[in-house]
């Protein structure tokens, strides 16, 4: 046991989830395979290591802390306090405004990064435009030291011609094309039934405006779901 620990010293401090694994529970027999004794002497020095049996990395047996318990969940490693470049939500419930920062990939996702290097307005203003602002000389810095841009960045990133293009926006014009045909065969086909069912009324067009006739009905809120800005068009 104690040749063990000593060709072995990891094995003094695993962790197997949140669950410490003692050695008193050690399956030294599943050790046994990898280690071959020498027929002269018992010492440290005369035992030599040879290739475990070819079994997949399933085959340890993971033991909690207390017996009779078992490991219900394992947690990958996580490199601490890498940056990466993400997106915090700022603005109110109903108006999103969001802040391009540098943070911990450990830091919660409302919480102030190290720096600030752009905003982005999703909504759009008058002119159909969403206002971004970048500070490309700070973001390739950050970039070269080894951040890595999630998603929602990268696509930014890419549309502005800084980085290429990510898939999703492609993805999501395709998603928009595919609308934007749909619309317009719904439009053809209502204004042949409107045809054929012709008749004369006299309403107020100020008043009786159907928002579903419009052409940007596709991008209004109340087809799409309220995140459509967010996650693109289904």
């Amino acid at each position: 046991m104690h040749a063990t620990l000593h060709k072995f010293p990891l094995l003094r401090n695993l962790h197997f989830g949140r669950v410490p694994f003692l050695i008193s529970y050690l399956p030294v027999d599943n050790v046994q395979p990898f280690i071959r004794q020498s027929t002269q002497s018992s010492s440290l020095d005369n035992r030599r290591f040879i290739p475990g049996p070819k079994k997949p990395s399933t085959w340890w047996p993971h033991q909690p802390l207390i017996p009779g318990r078992r490991v219900v969940k394992l947690y990958p490693v996580r490199f601490r306090h890498k940056p990466r470049i993400a997106l915090v939500r700022e603005g109110c419930a109903n108006r999103p405004f969001f802040t391009i920062q540098i943070k911990s990939n450990l830091s919660e996702s409302k919480k102030l990064g190290i720096e600030q290097v752009g905003s982005w307005d999703p909504i759009p203003n008058m002119y159909g435009e969403q206002l971004i602002a970048l500070n490309l000389e700070r973001i390739a810095y950050w970039l070269g030291v080894g951040a890595e841009p999630t998603v929602r960045v990268a696509e930014l990133l890419g549309l502005c011609g800084f980085l290429p293009v990510h898939p999703r926006s492609y993805l999501m014009a395709h998603r928009a094309r595919i609308a934007m045909m749909k619309y317009l065969e719904k439009q053809e086909n209502k204004q042949d039934s409107d045809n054929t069912n012709e008749s004369e009324q006299t309403v107020d067009d100020a008043k009786n405006t159907d928002i579903h006739s419009r052409v940007d009905s596709i991008w209004r809120r109340g087809n799409e779901p309220p995140d459509w800005w967010y996650y693109g068009l289904r």
